[in-house]
């Protein structure tokens, strides 16, 4: 559990300097897209995340 925990952690620092945000940010763009979830009876966690996205760049 440990591992995952870290694992895990490292996850949102890489996104949290990706999209130069704050980690808690990221946090937070987790809990909303989880509560999104929640929200839609119907929602499948295939549809949660895009199957890719751009940084328009």
């Amino acid at each position: 559990m440990a591992d995952e925990t870290a694992q895990l952690q490292s996850a949102k620092e890489i996104l949290a300097e990706v999209f130069g945000i704050d980690v808690s940010d990221v946090d937070e763009m987790i809990r909303n897209r989880f509560a999104e979830a929640k929200s839609r009876d119907d929602a499948h966690e295939t549809e949660l995340w895009p199957v890719e996205f751009s940084l328009g760049r």
